[in-house]
């Protein structure tokens, strides 16, 4: 696009060029007579193309007075000696204005075209008929890293460089192709542009020849659209999909799961309660019952990825649980990275899920182990903190007070600025497409967001990095808490109707609410509760019933249970969610895998109406 001047130096310039033409025309007045008025004609033309139509009007006006005046007879007037140097006089004019028009017209044609260019969003690069590149607009010279002063007459490939987005390979233009056949191109695959400052993005390239007015090709345009940001949308909806097929799996195998680790739980509490504290073999019933705890954690995880469940949080002691996890840290991190746990010897009471602690554990550690591909030292400890009131500044959001602070720590490639404020978006990773969900560390952010604590990271490139994780230090005694949900459960004499399809909950169902005094009854679905509640009208006093079933659901039964008494106490019980569809009817809910101290307490809870 041509550069805006100020009107007063464009007419100082056309008065300039007409005064060129009137020294020339003079000078070799004996040489191109009587052609004299050849230098005007051409000073109109240069006046049109480059500053406009009004220009050239200005150039043919000025020009006609100083051809009268000079060369027209009489000499030095404005008068005009005859009807044939008046002619001549018109013929010159006629022909500026024509040489006006059609210039202007022309250069505006060339104008809206630049501009049009321009103006447009995506790359754009022509070529003459050589190959070599003739023009590129503001996008191209962005995406390119170079000006159109540099890449000018430059052969297209030396300055366009495209790789194959899957293999990284170089690839070349269809450039030659395209002149020799003429045919447009449209690229059915996607390329990666690397511009020469080094950055690369995804493109799609399309490209049609320029013909001239006998249909010959006279070069190429090229025009390259930057998808990246629709390709990483893209690549997140397709993350999302498969994240929810397998959540989908996750929750079913999780169901599916919680059934076996109620009976397991069920059945190991049993036996240890019955087990006096003396008895060599207590421990093996307590290493079952742990195991059977952390797999339970394990099946939560999984229902929090596929379903959203929200966390089980109680209050935990860091100091034994990152002491149990350093064996499984070591074996994670393999044999060329060193780990170093130092959960201190004092208790360290926080108010969090256990299993989601893990994760957040789980989660850096694989993050520093990716971060140390040659080995190195990853280090996690936990210790209490008090933070004043004058030193909330470099902690934005947190208040004064006591916290716990688990400090996470590797001797890695570190990071960026750039990289750290990206660190905990969804779906954002350093490593190669498919090679990582992007998801661990805003997991990480969400759990411990959750936990109402707070996240701060220190790194610098080739420096490591730290990240500090900050949760409000808790009063109560864990291993209280965690002892009251292991005494004994309340025990009563009324009639239970048990509903489960899968044999083994059902029995140890039975099992614990038989020997602590109930009475019950067994079905295997929703069908033969019904059948049994009938037949013992007035005689029950709560049915206990799964959730999923076959033939009739837990849900559908309780619907029918209602209709015939409506006062009658029902205790859902799931593997699946924590709680049922959402219905018009309040449910009272219990979660497997439970353990029989939890059932005889719910189901208490139920009889005495005493549920929250």
């Amino acid at each position: 696009m041509p550069t805006q001047r100020s009107p007063v130096v464009t007419y100082a310039i056309v008065c300039g060029l007409i005064a060129w033409a009137l020294v020339t025309s003079l000078i070799l007045k004996q040489i191109i007579e009587p052609n004299f008025f050849l230098p005007f004609v051409t000073v109109t033309l240069v006046s049109s193309w480059f500053f406009g139509r009004n220009a050239g009007l200005l150039a043919t006006a000025l020009s006609t007075a100083v051809i009268d005046f000079f060369f027209v007879p009489p000499l030095f007037s404005l008068a005009i000696g005859s009807w044939t140097e008046a002619a001549r006089l018109m013929t010159f004019v006629m022909t500026s204005l024509l040489v006006t028009f059609l210039v202007a017209e022309l250069r505006y044609s060339k104008v809206r075209l630049t501009a049009t260019l321009t103006s447009i969003g995506d790359a754009v690069l022509v070529t003459d008929s050589a190959g070599r590149v003739t023009f590129l607009n503001p996008v191209a010279e962005a995406m390119l890293g170079c000006q159109l002063s540099e890449a000018r007459k430059q052969p297209l490939n030396k300055v366009l460089a495209l790789k194959d987005d899957t293999t990284g390979e170089p690839v070349e233009t269809p450039l030659n192709v395209l002149l020799k056949d003429g045919s447009s191109y449209q690229s059915n695959t996607h390329k990666m542009l690397t511009s020469r400052h080094g950055h690369s993005i995804s493109v799609e390239e399309s490209a049609a020849p320029i013909r001239d007015q006998d249909g010959k090709i006279s070069g190429a345009i090229f025009v390259l659209r930057d998808i990246t940001a629709r390709r990483q949308v893209q690549d997140q909806l397709n993350q999302s999909q498969k994240m929810a097929a397998v959540g989908r799996l996750a929750g079913g195998v999780a169901g599916d799961f919680n059934n076996l680790l109620t009976v397991i739980t069920g059945y190991s509490e049993m036996l240890r309660s019955e087990m006096a504290e003396s008895n060599p073999l207590r421990r093996f019933a307590e290493e079952i019952l742990s195991a059977a705890e952390r797999a339970a954690g394990l099946t939560r995880q999984l229902l929090a990825f596929s379903r959203g469940q929200n966390a089980h949080a109680r209050i935990v002691d860091l100091q034994p649980l990152l002491a149990g996890m350093e064996t499984m840290l070591k074996r994670l991190m393999g044999d060329q990275i060193s780990v170093v746990v130092m959960p201190g010897s004092a208790t360290r009471k926080i108010k969090a899920d256990p299993a989601q602690l893990e994760q957040v554990i789980v989660n850096l550690a694989m993050n520093s182990r990716d971060a140390m591909p040659n080995g190195g030292r990853f280090v996690v400890e936990a210790l209490d903190i008090e933070i004043k009131a004058g030193q909330t500044g470099a902690r934005p959001g947190m208040e004064p007070g006591d916290y716990v602070l688990l400090a996470v720590s590797d001797t890695g490639i570190g990071m960026d600025s750039e990289t750290r404020g990206h660190l905990f978006e969804p779906f954002f990773s350093t490593k190669n497409r498919g090679k990582d969900s992007g998801l661990g560390l805003s997991i990480v952010y969400a759990i411990v967001q959750q936990a109402r604590g707070h996240v701060n990271v220190y790194s610098e490139p080739n420096s490591g990095t730290i990240f500090e994780i900050f949760f409000p230090r808790q009063k109560e005694n864990a291993s209280a808490a965690l002892r009251t949900t292991r005494s004994r459960g309340p025990r009563g004499t009324e009639t239970i109707l048990v509903a489960d399809d899968e044999d083994g909950v059902r029995r140890l169902i039975h099992a614990v609410l038989a020997t602590n005094g109930y009475k019950v009854l067994e079905t295997r679905d929703g069908r033969e509760a019904l059948a049994a509640f009938e037949a013992n009208t007035g005689r029950i006093d709560m049915v206990v019933t799964d959730v999923v079933m076959p033939n009739m659901t837990g849900l559908e039964l309780g619907d029918k249970l209602a209709e015939i008494s409506p006062n009658l106490k029902v205790l859902y019980v799931s593997g699946y969610r924590d709680s049922p569809p959402g219905t018009e009817r309040e449910r009272i809910f219990l979660h497997k895998p439970f353990t029989p101290d939890a059932l005889l307490t719910r189901v208490r809870e139920v009889l005495d109406n005493r549920v929250n």
